[in-house]
């Protein structure tokens, strides 16, 4: 009995553990990373193709012994990026080289006596050139690698020289960050081939040029180097000698060629981008000549020639758009692999990468994520018949002018009565086309206030049939009477039917991220002032309890006072609340678990200012002329986190680039001035509490990217915007690295544990 009552007594006192233990707080972000890599070797001299691995993770970057027996590439299988080994004498398992916990090690070659194996890693913050002796039967350690480059800026692409003396890489050290010329708050770089000796010394800067000179490699006798260059999506390759004089295009305009490989004297293999494909195509060096490698439909990429005659190379079969990955990235919702775990501090956390422009929102309680999308892909796609009418209106028109100008010829008008009523009629007509192409879209104003703008025109219409019609005794007069009927008739319709001539539907979708299981849970409905081309959703998270979804809508990347605001939506009712109120930039709202206190980003000032409202009352945090965003506020009420413009680095003259600033709530209620977090060439954005509130994710520029900026990202964006996933205890300003690869990462969530995950 007495041991009876020492189990009860452990049941009761071990119960509220067992009942309260919950698994690694998880960390969702986005990636744009790809999908669907594997590692391919060709014979050049037979044509045969052999797929070398099948695994679920990206694998690239191959490249081959020079005795011919083992094959070293890039996988993902473990997270971040890491170098393996595979023997191509037998059929051996794939195992880890280059081992790190946390960095990324990538684009490894091996010198021609094969001594040496050579790398990029990121492993000391920025990506540099490191060495380590080549021992294939090793597991090595990048702590144990020589840093060849030691630079702030990136360095990648290293290349030997056929004896082996020299290496030869591309970096984007002596240029500074631009602008991108359609979305100036993402950096681009711009690149230059050196060269220097096998220990690192005697570097030499072998191009300068505006745009990315990248992917060098020798030819066989050592003479002349290769490299890509010039704008992005159409770049050439060019020759050079070996200091880089005497530097030449060879491929032929209007293909885009990079990362070339010598394959034999006479021939040079390369990869080009054309209509959203990758292929791997053939120089002629003594005709120039241009020619596919294989007829295949997979995208290949990324080939290196070997001495014996075989091209290695990555890639495969293009993923299909998937039903819970709507409006994201073709292929799955999480990038393979995920999660993967990483400590802070003494606890664990799980990171998931998200293939969406912007994570999908984890649900504090549950193993779901919640995503929008819509089908429209352009305009036509959003214009209902409503606004075809347009169309007949404009035809009509026409027949109106030509029924004009044949009643003029009849009472035998002079010239210029058919100069005046041509000039009026078309002049009208311009009037109302501006009003409606400005306000509605372009500005994207609310639909009341184009409305506005409309019965301007209207008005001035009515009084000049008013004017028109005491002339009446005169055709000209009576014409122009008949037109200006006609255009207030159509800016009467288009003021009914405003709001009905663009249409784009959201709908909101539940997945279950583990069994890949989706629901379409909901339609946003927009409010009868919305600009119907205002359809755009983003900035989508969970309140701290789970209860609601806060999202905004409007035109993010327009001005102070284009519309766009705050709403949420509780997913038990469905029910949908707007949150701000204005006609003004609103939005990158937060809330606390309370729900008490909303923050938001506004331009009702005129400027780009964070707000706190607290029931009725709303407070301008930051009223000055300074742009600040993505505000954020803890779970607990007590801390605001925004980035800000306020005191970055001047680009070019067209953006300053953003840092994170805090604030705290002071005894008395008020909030502290803002204090500077972050301090780096580049941008700090998205940023995110941890639930207890002590920590601050967020994504950034600070580690630069790993890798040649054209080779990365095909999509409009350029790579690595803000970079990777970092970061900071706000107590003790400790910073973590929590990513390491060469993709865009971006806009992390901070959800709460849920049990065994």
């Amino acid at each position: 009995m007495k041991r009876l009552y020492i189990y009860l007594l452990l049941i009761v006192v071990t119960t509220p553990f067992a009942f309260s233990q919950t698994g690694n707080e998880r960390i969702f972000y986005s990636s744009y990373r790809p999908q669907g890599w594997d590692i391919w070797i060709a014979d050049s001299q037979t044509g045969k193709i052999d797929q070398l691995t099948d695994h679920d993770a990206l694998e690239y970057n191959p490249a081959i012994s020079p005795d011919g027996k083992w094959i070293v590439f890039t996988s993902e299988r473990l997270g971040n990026p890491k170098i393996f080994i595979k023997s191509l004498d037998e059929k051996s398992e794939t195992r880890l080289l280059i081992n790190h916990d946390s960095s990324m090690q990538d684009q490894a070659v091996i010198s021609p006596d094969g001594n040496w194996i050579v790398f990029t890693s990121t492993h000391e913050g920025q990506s540099d050139i490191y060495r380590l002796p080549f021992q294939p039967f090793e597991t090595l350690n990048v702590a144990d690698a020589i840093n060849l480059t030691r630079h702030k800026g990136g360095d990648f692409r290293p290349s030997f020289s056929p004896d082996g003396s020299q290496i030869i890489f591309s970096s984007d050290r002596n240029h500074p960050i631009k602008t991108h010329p359609v979305f100036v708050f993402a950096m681009r770089r711009t690149g230059d081939v050196y060269s220097m000796n096998i220990d690192g010394e005697n570097l030499k800067r072998l191009t300068n040029n505006d745009h990315w000179d990248g992917s060098p490699c020798y030819s066989n006798d050592g003479k002349k180097i290769f490299f890509y260059s010039g704008p992005r999506n159409s770049s050439r390759i060019y020759s050079m000698d070996t200091e880089g004089g005497n530097q030449t295009a060879i491929s032929p305009e209007g293909i885009n060629a990079n990362s070339p490989s010598i394959l034999n004297d006479s021939t040079l293999v390369f990869t080009s981008f054309q209509n959203s494909e990758f292929r791997l195509l053939r120089l002629n060096l003594k005709t120039n000549q241009v020619d596919s490698m294989f007829n295949s439909t997979s995208n290949f990429l990324g080939a290196k020639a070997n001495k014996n005659g075989f091209i290695t190379f990555y890639g495969g079969q293009a993923p299909s758009e998937m039903a819970y990955n709507l409006g994201g990235f073709e292929g799955d919702l999480l990038v393979k692999g995920s999660p993967y775990s990483i400590d802070l501090n003494a606890n664990k956390v799980d990171l998931y990468a998200v293939r969406r422009a912007f994570a999908a929102p984890p649900n504090p309680t549950d193993h779901t994520l919640i995503f929008d999308n819509t089908e429209v892909r352009g305009l036509s796609d959003a214009m209902t018949y409503w606004a075809y009418c347009l169309i007949v209106i404009i035809i009509i028109y026409i027949l109106f002018l030509g029924i004009g100008n044949r009643n003029l010829n009849n009472a035998k008008e002079k010239p210029g009565a058919f100069l005046f009523f041509n000039t009026i009629a078309v002049a009208i007509l311009a009037l109302l086309v501006f009003v409606l192409y400005y306000f509605f879209l372009d500005q994207l104003a609310p639909i009341n206030t184009i409305r506005v703008y409309l019965g301007v025109v209207a008005l001035f219409l009515a009084i000049s049939i008013g004017f028109t019609h005491k002339k009446r005794t005169r055709t000209l007069f009576g014409q122009l009477r008949n037109i200006m009927l006609f255009n207030l008739a159509s800016t009467l319709f288009i003021i009914i039917v405003l709001p009905r001539l663009i249409q784009i539907p959201i709908h909101f979708y539940e997945v279950n991220y583990k069994t890949n299981e989706v629901t379409s849970i909901y339609s946003f409905i927009k409010p009868s002032n919305y600009n119907p081309l205002n359809g755009m959703v983003i900035d989508t998270k969970f309140n701290p309890a789970g209860t609601d979804l806060i999202y905004s809508v409007g035109n993010f990347r327009g001005g102070p006072s284009n519309q766009g605001d705050v709403f949420s939506l509780n997913l038990s009712s469905l029910e949908t609340t707007r949150l701000t109120f204005s006609d003004f930039n609103d939005g990158f709202g937060d809330i606390t678990s309370d729900n008490s206190k909303i923050v938001f980003r506004s331009g009702r000032s005129g400027f780009f200012d964070i707000y706190l409202q607290e029931g009725k009352t709303i407070q301008n945090l930051t009223m000055d002329e300074h742009r600040d965003n993505f505000p954020i506020i803890s779970p607990q009420g007590d801390k605001i986190v925004f980035c800000s413009d306020r005191l970055g680095a001047d680009i070019e003259g067209k953006v300053k680039t953003m840092d994170l600033f805090l604030s705290f709530l002071n005894k008395d209620g008020t909030w502290s001035k803002p204090k500077r977090m972050t301090d780096d060439v580049g941008q700090d954005a998205h940023p995110h509490f941890s639930p207890d509130g002590e920590w601050i994710i967020y994504s950034s520029e600070e580690g630069g990217i790993n890798d040649e900026e054209p080779l990365v990202q095909s999509v409009i964006f350029g790579p690595q915007i803000y970079g990777e996933i970092f970061a900071i205890h706000i107590d003790s300003d400790k910073k973590i690295r929590l990513t390491h690869n060469k993709w865009e990462d971006g806009a992390p969530l901070w959800a709460k544990g849920i049990g065994k995950d």
